[in-house]
């Protein structure tokens, strides 16, 4: 189970190195209205694939969850230290995945996979905006005719609540929270200011800055229709622990989406047969 790294854009270079040690105890578990609405959307999918992608894999747990289910899975994260982590978590849980370091606006996978999954806004960490169309036409290429696009995205109220300062504390480190939301920009800011313990009284502070993009839902369904994506289905969620609407608004916190690769015309199915 090795490590492929592919070339790297050091614009979205960041410092997760410390935030993928602290990853899985500063964003627990989501709510149950929120795991009920993945598995209306995305379980069908699942039953139907034998292979899967998961894009900005973060420390792993979704594709630990997808090999556990007799999945082939590529889990892929511009992070060297998210791919790291992600493999220690894997080699611990005795899954096989194949974890690969790359950009999600330019990655390849060695072979077509039925579903490409990118879960709680990896996909807003691009700093452009214009990479959106980027990042889908690089998923549109990975996945098998017929193949699904599964994503959500983080939205302007969620990051407007970046506003209110958090404290989180145990036994390994300190963390402060601040940040907002940048309406010219169309951006949201967050600031994470981590104190860890060095000896015995003393402590170190380490600081991380994240920038990531919105999109409203007409330029996310203008990406995915540029990229070719058809059947395009969403959740919008206007509380996380209610029930998600499936029309989309413009006053959401968080929104999931599903796409359909097209599937190969009958034409083209009868031709590739004959080949």
């Amino acid at each position: 189970m090795g490590r492929k790294r592919q070339k790297a854009n050091p614009e979205l270079k960041k410092p997760y190195w410390l935030v993928s040690r602290f990853y899985d105890d500063l964003w627990p578990r989501r709510s149950a209205k929120w795991r009920t609405a993945r598995r209306r959307l995305l379980g069908p999918v699942l039953k139907r694939s034998r292979s899967i992608c998961e894009l900005g894999c973060g420390t792993g747990t979704n594709s630990i969850e997808f090999a556990r289910r007799g999945l082939k899975v590529y889990a892929v994260d511009l992070s060297r230290d998210m791919c790291r982590v992600t493999q220690e978590k894997a080699r611990k849980k005795r899954v096989k995945l194949d974890v690969i370091q790359a950009d999600m606006r330019t990655f390849r996978l060695p072979e077509a996979v039925d579903c490409v999954a990118s879960e709680w806004g990896p996909i807003n960490h691009l700093r452009r905006k214009v990479d959106l169309v980027k990042v889908t036409r690089s998923v549109a290429r990975a996945l098998r005719p017929g193949g699904y696009f599964y994503f959500d995205l983080h939205q302007r109220r969620y990051f407007e609540g970046w506003a209110d300062s958090v404290v989180f504390e145990n036994r390994r480190f300190f963390m402060a929270q601040q940040g907002g939301y940048l309406p010219r920009l169309g951006k949201g800011w967050a600031e994470f200011t981590f104190f860890t313990p060095v000896t015995r009284g003393r402590w170190k502070r380490h600081d991380d800055l994240f920038i990531e993009a919105h999109w409203s839902h007409k330029q996310v369904f203008r990406a995915l229709r540029q990229a070719g994506f058809n059947s395009i289905r969403l959740f919008d969620f206007y509380d996380l622990d209610a029930a998600p609407s499936t029309h989309p608004g413009a006053d959401s916190l968080r929104t999931m989406y599903l796409a359909r690769k097209p599937a190969l015309a009958r034409k083209s199915q009868r031709n590739a047969k004959r080949n």
